[in-house]
């Protein structure tokens, strides 16, 4: 289990666009937050009162969202007037997820290819507009990611530098293209136990990350289309091997 972090800290990583229509809603929203780390193991969920302002939604509705993530095994809560909701690490049954993964082959490499363009694109676009800010949330990601011991922790890394790359390109709905994919790809994928390379992610971001601060579009894009590549054949082997492990 990891440290604990305080209610207000998560709150400041959140940014709920909203509006949710009903408990479904932000049981989707919060599956999504801590799929792309903005909610990790150990964090405390701020207040019913004050997550419900966040979201908009009346407190029961709310409550009715974290009994299902609780049943899940995705938070526990608390009760008591110090009590509240902390994220969990969710122990799914693994077997039933590996042969949904397995099932799902296409989708997910299909999911890596349109990656290969969007962030592809992101990349060039970043080198044309980015701006100091953006040159700085890529170093700290990168320097997050070097320092990262866990699979989490380097999850949680790699998405920031991917995310704060798209934000880098100017352009709304590639971000939200990307944010997307990730979700839906790692969602899947983690559950086979990916080997997440640290070493050779971080020296893919740095290749992309001297061509976007050169202003490099072509080399930028080109540098994005190779990693993903490899991020590609990497997924292949992992999957062909839980595909030959369950014949």
């Amino acid at each position: 289990m990891t440290g604990r972090t305080e209610s207000h800290a998560v709150e400041a990583r959140l940014d709920p666009a909203g509006p949710f229509g009903g408990y479904l809603d932000v049981v989707e929203y919060l599956r999504r937050e801590m799929a792309l780390g903005r909610l990790r193991e150990g964090d405390r969920l701020p207040s019913e009162r004050r997550l419900s302002e966040m979201l908009g939604v009346a407190r029961e509705t709310l409550r009715q969202a974290l009994r299902v993530l609780e049943g899940s095994g995705q938070i526990v809560v608390h009760r008591g007037s110090r009590g509240g909701a902390t994220v969990q690490e969710a122990a799914p049954d693994q077997r039933l997820l590996l042969d949904a993964v397995v099932e799902s082959t296409d989708k997910i490499m299909g999911l890596v290819e349109f990656r290969m363009v969007i962030e592809s694109a992101a990349a060039s676009y970043a080198a044309e507009r980015r701006s100091e800010d953006d040159l700085a949330a890529l170093r700290a990601a990168q320097n997050a990611l070097a320092s990262a011991a866990t699979l989490n922790e380097c999850r949680h890394s790699d998405t920031e530098f991917h995310l704060a790359l798209a934000k880098a390109c100017g352009n709304e709905e590639i971000y939200r293209a990307v944010e997307e994919a990730r979700v839906k790809m790692f969602d899947s994928i983690d559950v086979l136990g990916f080997d997440f390379l640290r070493d050779s992610s971080l020296n893919a971001h740095e290749r992309i990350l001297e061509a976007i601060r050169a202003g490099d579009g072509e080399l930028a894009a080109a540098e994005m289309r190779t990693h993903l590549a490899v991020t590609r054949t990497e997924f292949g082997q992992v999957i062909l091997a839980q595909q030959t492990r369950h014949e």
